[in-house]
């Protein structure tokens, strides 16, 4: 039986939505949220979990970033909220959200 090995995890992130987004079809409340990152069959995934939510998982592609901080960005379509990108300070990259709608 042939298999996916899964890399080591990104060191995870945590950050606090400000209000709610939606992810797929899931809508996560404002609040604090832990990101973790995976490699798998060579997709970025994360997986974010709430202390009282569902974990909902999400592809990402990695871009460039000459952030020095760590950031979340949101983006508004309509009236919902969606993941957009998440800079990773010191890492010189970034990670743009599909299937984040």
């Amino acid at each position: 039986m042939a298999g996916m090995a899964l890399a080591a995890p990104l060191n995870p992130v945590t950050v606090t939505l400000p209000y709610p987004v939606t992810v797929g079809s899931t809508t996560l409340p404002a609040g604090e949220y832990v990101m973790s990152s995976y490699e798998m069959g060579g997709e970025d995934l994360f997986v974010v979990r709430g202390e009282h939510t569902p974990a909902v998982t999400l592809r990402a592609q990695r871009i460039d970033s000459d952030s020095d901080k760590t950031e979340l960005t949101l983006k508004k379509d309509a009236e919902t909220w969606h993941l957009d990108k998440l800079n990773v300070a010191g890492e010189g990259e970034a990670f743009q959200f599909f299937g984040a709608k």
